[in-house]
């Protein structure tokens, strides 16, 4: 806690110190764990956590050939929030250019540099 800020709202703390919000650090901790997942940087079968969509069908549609991810069917709130469900939306957003950088460096600057095209 800052003491000279304490009297400015969340927002405005987090402009004065140039900082992202919890929930966008948040995203972007699941979007990199998504990638090195999806990328064989981690040993688990991307299989095991994730529906792709050129699993279900083998068409050169823009989704099959864009890597994107199909959330799993929940019927509770609670499995909706799980990591496997939780990054297939941000994950899905992201443009192919972020999506197949070499290693994880380069992902985390495309997509930091996306986010920073996408918010102004």
């Amino acid at each position: 806690m800052i003491s000279d800020l304490g009297s400015m709202s969340y927002e405005d703390k987090l402009q004065r110190l140039g900082i992202q919000s919890l929930e966008d650090r948040r995203k972007r901790g699941d979007a990199i764990e998504a990638f090195k997942t999806i990328n064989g940087f981690n040993d688990v079968n991307p299989r095991q956590w994730f529906n792709f969509v050129r699993d279900r069908h083998c068409e050169n549609t823009r989704s099959f050939t864009d890597n994107r991810l199909v959330p799993h069917r929940t019927t509770l709130n609670l499995r909706r929030d799980f990591f496997t469900n939780r990054v297939v939306n941000t994950w899905n957003s992201l443009p192919s250019t972020v999506k197949n950088a070499p290693s994880v460096n380069s992902f985390k600057n495309r997509y930091d540099e996306h986010l920073s095209c996408t918010s102004t």
